[in-house]
């Protein structure tokens, strides 16, 4: 965030111009606009913050008003009031310049990464990882390069048939490449349980007619259930390892847990299914035509709840729920031909609520991993589609619109705060 604040010469003028582009409501409440502007930043000093945040925080306190993150226009703001970014070589020829650090730093990740890894003698940087044969991988990497101090992230990464160790640009990246390697990592260590439980689960008629009736395949389903039984029956989500000895001890604690894991995931998930099933069977028995908007929204709910590796990314805790999940959908498609106007006003409020988070993991497919309020925001919304579908099934907690628009503020924040 250091960029936003320019240079003293250029902040004040920036931040007269931030304000003049808030909405008119917000805006009236910060005239004259120059002397609010002033009466903030004499408070700030320059730090790797974001700009409107900060400026935001100033003006509550100062009981000016209160912003949220939305009413800022930043796109709005003239390149004037944005910093020149130059990208040189160590040679300091130019290789391309611009406003977007975002842009920048995705134009030139490949070749960084390439640079990091190959450049140091004392990289940590590996190939082809089997076994966990090295000792503590560190949290960071620093060096110098073309006269500048480089900070860079290690990590497991996973590559299907062994890991790499790579180095990461972001410590929010590495956090989540490196969970999937200690996963595939756990895996390889533990192959004749892997080999077991592949033979084990989801086989039977029962589980065939279920799959089949569900619309889906074994194979993806069954890779995805040995991952969520590894990860939690090893609590890889309480703290992945980075040493050897942390890596073992937790191998040591885990392992006895992992087919009893397994299997009561595969119940959850063939109840789920089934209920599925029903739903299939109901939505396939609608009148051609009719309700498309309805159809559309389940689909996409269908299409959220059954990604492709969601029960390995979703908390036991939300998992577990997801029988209740379809059965709140088969009811919803009962009730229909009698309710569709009410069904219309649900559907909007569930769209307007939900945009915002299917916009932020757009650009951030690793957000919920990162951000625990995202990952309670969205299963707040899951929680409200019962609600208004199925009341009768119940919640796991209170659920209103008015609080996922408080718990939205808190992820919000969170984002400002973390841009990468």
């Amino acid at each position: 965030h250091l960029f936003d604040w320019l240079v003293p010469g250029l902040l004040r003028e920036k931040c007269i111009q931030l304000v003049k582009n808030l909405p008119k409501d917000k805006r009236k409440q910060l005239v004259p606009v120059p002397d609010h502007v002033d009466r903030a930043l004499a408070g700030l000093e320059p730090a790797d913050v974001d700009l409107a945040r900060a400026m935001a925080d100033r003006f509550a306190a100062l009981g000016a008003v209160r912003l949220a993150p939305g009413d800022w226009a930043v796109h709005k703001l003239d390149d004037y009031y944005r910093m020149n970014i130059r990208v040189v070589d160590a040679d300091g020829r130019l290789l391309a310049q611009g406003r977007d650090l975002a842009q920048l730093v995705e134009r030139f990740r490949d070749h960084t990464r390439q640079s990091l890894s190959t450049r140091q003698d004392d990289s940590p940087a590996r190939e082809g990882i089997v076994r966990w044969d090295f000792e503590a991988l560190p949290a960071e990497y620093r060096f110098r390069q073309a006269g500048v101090d480089i900070v860079a992230y290690p990590a497991l990464v996973d590559t299907g048939a062994a890991v790499d160790i790579a180095l990461c640009d972001y410590p929010g990246e590495a956090r989540l490449r490196h969970r999937a390697g200690v996963l595939r990592l756990l895996r390889l260590h533990s192959a004749q349980q892997v080999k077991y439980l592949r033979k084990q689960l989801l086989r039977g008629n029962e589980s065939a007619l279920v799959l089949a009736a569900a619309g889906l395949e074994r194979e993806a389903l069954l890779e995805d259930l040995v991952d969520a039984a590894f990860l939690q029956a090893m609590a890889v989500d309480q703290g992945a390892p980075r040493s050897r000895e942390a890596f073992e001890q937790m191998l040591e604690r885990g392992r006895g847990e992992v087919v009893g894991r397994a299997t009561q995931l595969e119940t959850v998930l063939l109840n789920s299914l089934g209920a599925l099933a029903e739903l299939r069977r109901r939505l396939a028995g609608l009148e051609a035509g009719r309700w498309p908007d309805t159809r559309e929204d389940i689909d996409s709910q269908l299409q959220r709840l059954l990604a492709a590796g969601f029960q390995r990314d979703t908390p036991e805790s939300w998992l577990s729920q997801y029988p209740r999940y379809m059965k709140a959908l088969c009811n919803r498609v009962e009730r229909l031909s009698g309710q569709y106007p009410k069904d219309q006003g649900h559907t909007a409020l569930l769209q307007e609520l939900g945009a915002p988070l299917w916009e932020a993991l757009g650009k951030r497919p690793g957000l919920l991993l990162s951000c625990s309020d995202a990952m309670q925001y969205r299963w707040m919304l899951e929680e409200l589609r019962v609600s208004l579908f199925a009341q009768h099934l119940g919640t796991r907690q209170a659920v209103s619109a008015k609080r996922l628009q408080e718990q939205w503020r808190a992820v919000a924040q969170w984002l400002a705060a973390n841009p990468h």
